[in-house]
């Protein structure tokens, strides 16, 4: 078995407790695991790669990870005028992609999160031209590609019972994605020696009913695995659980049985504080996407909240880029807009000044280190790992180097703080995982990447596409996408 020493300005190691920070540190690797954390490892190596004014640290945890292209990148669109697509009778019947199609476009999703120094991923991907959730072998396909790429996945098709929002529920087709998604966890679950994991995967509670939610958090606590349901997205998501005799979302949650130590819920941006404390007395994590909150206008209202109540809290990318640190940076930012929340009051012409949040109390304010622990350990504890999410003997080799001798990045000292507010993923140069090198001086091994880039393009425009050719009323892109400035 080889044994590789990696060295850094700034090496992040873990005491037990916490990351800690080694100047001119050492990490090295045996096979898939560290074997040594510190300075001045004195045991024989094959091969010492230094990475010189670097950051070394554990690989980051993505548990909203768009692997589809084209997921959110059109929420960033909200020009007046623009409309949305109809499919008609097409929708929810007709599957628009090849296979082809998806291996394209999760070969180069899957590289963009290597790239970016995401070593573990969950995937999330839109469903708008699927024939009814995501397929058996959507994720079949996915699976392997992720093992011929190296990267750690947790998989698992979605499934859904109603066409439309509540309504024209369907039981053959609700059984069978169903029965798909529980079948792929059996087959998957561990396979290429646990580089693959099985997740369950259902629809909103809008589209998918109480039974089938029920059985798949049940299932989810048979197997000890994440169940990842989105909740409290917004307001209408409220509407709907009152036509269900709910109140709010995480209350009728709680009324029917579905609440979990399990259960992983992205979002949580409109909740009462009473369900806070509800989901933090369940032991649930919560993913915050902070870039595609943002795309549609929205936002958790502050991580230093989330905290005070005792809930474990990580960070999903959920659009395009594929950039744990970008995520790092505007979640520090929402957190810091929020705590300071002189943009929420209203300033009156007499000189009085209103303030909205009058009765929100001052939270303990976070540093740069508590949302780097979102993108690592707190992912790992909300997958119940303690091999992950860190650097330390006996966990697994995910390594990545941020490479701070740039100057785009400017002088640095506290090496989590000028991480999060000085990178990008393009700052991160080496991705390791499970012992493989799989990106070395900032260049993907064994890829083409300028022809993946291509394929990718392809993929993502026929998908564009599709909108167009296939809406009932055949209205051209522009409509349904308004062009930043007039094209010529």
């Amino acid at each position: 078995m080889k044994t590789t020493k990696i060295k850094g300005k700034f090496v992040i190691g873990h005491d037990g407790k916490s990351h800690v920070v080694y100047r001119g540190g050492e990490v090295v690797y045996r096979d898939d695991s560290i074997v040594f954390v510190g300075r001045d490892y004195d045991g024989h190596v094959d091969e010492t790669i230094d990475s010189g004014a670097s950051i070394v640290g554990p690989g980051f945890i993505d548990l909203e990870a768009d692997i589809d292209t084209d997921h959110a990148l059109q929420d960033v669109n909200v020009e007046e005028g623009r409309q949305w697509c109809d499919l008609g009778d097409k929708h929810c019947t007709v599957d628009f992609y090849t296979e082809d199609d998806f291996r394209d476009r999760q070969t180069y999703s899957i590289a963009q999160l290597i790239r970016n120094g995401i070593t573990t991923a969950m995937p999330i991907m839109g469903e708008m031209f699927h024939g009814w959730g995501q397929s058996y072998r959507e994720h079949e396909i996915m699976a392997e590609v992720a093992l011929a790429m190296g990267i750690r996945l947790y998989a698992g098709p979605s499934f859904r019972s109603f066409k439309y929002v509540g309504k024209d529920y369907e039981k053959e087709r609700s059984e069978k994605s169903f029965a798909d998604a529980m079948r792929f966890f059996d087959d998957f679950d561990g396979k290429g020696n646990g580089m693959i994991r099985g997740f369950i995967n259902p629809c909103q509670i809008r589209w998918t009913n109480e039974d089938v939610l029920l059985r798949a958090i049940r299932f989810a606590e048979s197997k000890n695995a994440p169940m990842r349901l989105h909740a409290c997205e917004g307001v209408s998501e409220w509407d709907y659980i009152r036509t269900l005799g709910g109140s709010t979302t995480i209350e009728y949650f709680d009324k029917i049985g579905l609440l979990s130590g399990n259960l992983l819920i992205p979002h949580l941006s409109v909740v009462r504080n009473s369900e806070i404390e509800t989901v933090a007395r369940y032991g649930i994590s919560v993913i915050t996407t902070p870039c595609a909150e943002a795309n549609w206008g929205g936002a958790l209202f502050s991580f230093a909240k989330l905290r005070s109540y005792g809930i474990n809290v990580t960070i999903g990318t959920d659009c395009q880029p594929l950039d744990m640190i970008r995520n790092m940076r505007v979640a520090r930012d929402m957190d810091a807009i929020f705590r300071n929340r002189g943009v929420f009051a209203r300033y009156n012409e007499d000189g009085s000044v209103i303030n909205t949040f009058a009765d929100e109390p001052d939270y303990k304010p976070m540093n740069a280190g508590d949302f780097y622990d979102a993108a690592t350990i707190n992912g790992a504890k909300a997958l119940k790992r303690d091999d992950i999410g860190k650097l330390a003997v006996g966990a697994k080799a995910d390594i990545i180097a941020v490479d701070l001798n740039d100057i785009s990045v400017g002088p640095h000292e506290d090496p989590i703080r000028t991480m999060v507010i000085a990178c990008t993923g393009n700052n991160v140069s080496h991705t390791i995982i499970n012992g493989r090198m799989l990106m070395k001086d900032k260049k993907l091994i064994g890829i083409d990447e300028n022809a993946l880039m291509q394929k990718a393009q392809a993929v993502y425009e026929r998908c564009l596409n599709f909108y167009h050719e296939h809406d009932r009323h055949q209205r051209p892109l522009e409509t349904l996408f308004p062009p930043s400035y007039r094209y010529m």
